[in-house]
């Protein structure tokens, strides 16, 4: 008996469209991943994770402004007084 081969796809998944993926390539390197899936009307893991399985990555400069703002909060923290 042959067996019956089922879609991959889960129900109710979105598949992602040609327009999206374009978007997706050009603005996912430059831009907050929370901003893009919402432009996308996506869920954050659902961008992190096309964006992974296409090997899409941040740049560089976008990288190093993310660890610079952290880096500033932390100096604008007031400090803890020892006892």
């Amino acid at each position: 008996m042959a067996k019956v081969r089922r879609s991959p796809r889960r129900k109710g998944l979105k598949p992602w469209g040609k327009a999206e993926i374009s978007r997706l390539k050009t603005d996912y390197p430059k831009t907050d991943t929370k901003v893009l899936a919402k432009r996308l009307g996506r869920s954050l893991e659902a961008v992190r994770f096309k964006a992974k399985k296409l090997r899409i990555k941040k740049t560089k400069g976008y990288m190093e402004s993310l660890y610079a703002r952290a880096r500033d909060a932390m100096l604008k923290r007031p400090k803890r007084r020892s006892r």
